[in-house]
């Protein structure tokens, strides 16, 4: 049995660790060497899987308020007319504020490529970290602590 929860703990840690990683360091990486431009929130996602965009920043899931994530409307290129419509795509956000329906934002992306666009912000980037964190907690316990 302890030999299965430390399997589990085990992919669980490395599954964290891979998508806090991913999370936290698309941002980063795009503001060094990508695109910068300014956008502005349009409306928050309805839930996990909706694509609709509501114009409240809260919702309710089975009888408790929750935050929603912001989709947002950016330029292309610096200085161009907002054109583009991303949605953030960090499913680990860790925010101690929601965003406002009009906030500007810093959004970032790949040369070229403006459509893979990711939010710049501490929220986003706090979360993948707070996730690979706990993903490396959860590494630790499986290879080395007596249970």
């Amino acid at each position: 049995m302890k030999f299965v929860l430390r399997l589990a703990l085990l992919g669980l840690g490395i599954w964290m660790l891979v998508m806090g990683w991913q999370t936290a360091y698309h941002p980063i990486y795009y503001r060094i060497v990508g695109m910068v431009v300014e956008g502005k929130v349009m409306g928050f996602l309805a839930g996990r899987y909706s694509p609709s965009i509501q114009p409240e920043n809260t919702g309710v899931r089975n009888g408790h308020r929750i935050a929603r994530r912001p989709a947002y409307q950016y330029p292309a290129t610096v200085g161009a007319t907002p054109n583009l419509i991303g949605k953030a795509n960090g499913a680990f956000t860790f925010s101690f504020y929601p965003y406002e329906l009009g906030e500007k934002v810093t959004v970032v992306f790949p040369t070229g490529q403006p459509e893979q666009s990711y939010l710049f912000a501490a929220s986003t980037i706090g979360g993948g970290l707070l996730f690979m964190g706990f993903g490396l907690w959860c590494f630790y316990i499986g290879v080395g602590v007596k249970l």
